[in-house]
């Protein structure tokens, strides 16, 4: 005689598909998220947004005074065809791309030598990123005095030292202006990079150089082979992220130089406010301000194209 277990003879119920009964909990509590995050949204559309939006309309209109009317994309063509737009950009360019590349050499080594400190660590790191830390306003007027003609530190020293035989203008000549807004950007940009690269260096594991050392690998052969390699994401991720930094600077240009002598310092943000605030051009000043956010933007894209890339990598 067979036994059935009362388990097996009963009918089977039907399964309630996943998610069925807790649906309207995750649409409620979605809504609720929703709301947390509005006045953020809210808040980042009109500081962002909104103003973006206003300043590509005033880019498609022209103000002469009082009067303000539609000429649409006219003040591009305008500003395309003016020297001191392309002036205005290879300065911008010229200006980035010294000031990035020293900013990683030199912050590069700051870096490595704050790595093998053992004591004052701490001090010495509060030290050298005194620079980035104060204001560029507050440091370029420092600078404004240092560099000085007539009674300047930088112009005593030098000459103290045989450096120059008579004062130098600074900031009087084309050149000179030029390689002292590219040293003060350099004093305070440094800090930047430094501090990201040094964050790099103290993820290297040990072990590497330790085994190294044995190899027989000299000092120059372990930065080539083990410090360079590893520290490849950071040294992209610094550099790109101080390019967009370097490409918008104004406050060290509008304190100490204006944008002058005869243009040679006068970068993309500088020509934006002199053709707005002094020539009263509004519409041309917001194009400038369009096509720089381009600029922006397009180094934005490759930071985050880098770091995808970089982020895919690791995960294989």
């Amino acid at each position: 005689m067979t036994v059935v277990s009362d388990s097996l003879s009963r009918p089977a119920l039907p399964q309630r598909r996943r998610g069925q009964a807790t649906r309207p909990g995750l649409e409620s509590e979605r809504w609720h998220g929703y709301l947390f995050i509005a006045p953020a949204f809210i808040f980042l559309c009109a500081v962002i947004v909104v103003p973006l939006v206003k300043a590509f309309w005033t880019s498609l209109e022209r103000t002469r005074g009082l009067n303000t009317i539609f000429v649409g994309f006219d003040n591009y063509a305008r500003v395309l065809e003016s020297e001191a737009f392309w002036n205005s950009l290879r300065v911008s360019l010229s200006f980035t791309a010294l000031c990035v590349a020293m900013h990683v050499a030199i912050g590069l080594g700051l870096a490595m030598l704050l790595n093998r400190v053992v004591h004052a660590r701490a001090v010495l790191r509060v030290a050298f990123l005194t620079p980035w830390m104060v204001a560029p306003a507050i440091g370029s007027t420092v600078w404004l005095w240092l560099l000085e003609p007539q009674f300047g530190v930088v112009n005593y020293l030098f000459s103290a030292v045989g450096l120059i035989d008579s004062y130098k203008a600074w900031l009087g000549e084309p050149s000179l202006a030029f390689g002292s807004i590219v040293a003060v950007d350099v004093w305070r940009g440094v800090p930047f990079v430094m501090l990201l690269l040094l964050a790099g260096l103290q993820t290297i594991p040990v072990e590497q150089y330790e085994a190294a050392g044995i190899d027989g690998a000299s000092p120059l052969q372990q930065f080539r082979y083990i410090t360079l390699p590893n520290l490849k994401y950071f040294i992209v991720v610094a550099s790109t992220l101080d390019i967009i930094n370097t490409i918008r600077m104004f406050d060290i240009i509008a304190v100490m130089t204006g944008g002058g002598p005869i243009g040679a310092t006068e970068v993309l943000p500088a020509l934006l406010y002199n053709t707005a605030f002094r020539a009263n051009h509004f519409g041309e000043a917001a194009a400038i301000g369009v096509l720089l956010l381009i600029l922006v933007l397009a180094f934005s894209v490759l930071y985050v194209g880098l770091t995808r890339t970089h982020a895919q990598e690791g995960s294989r």
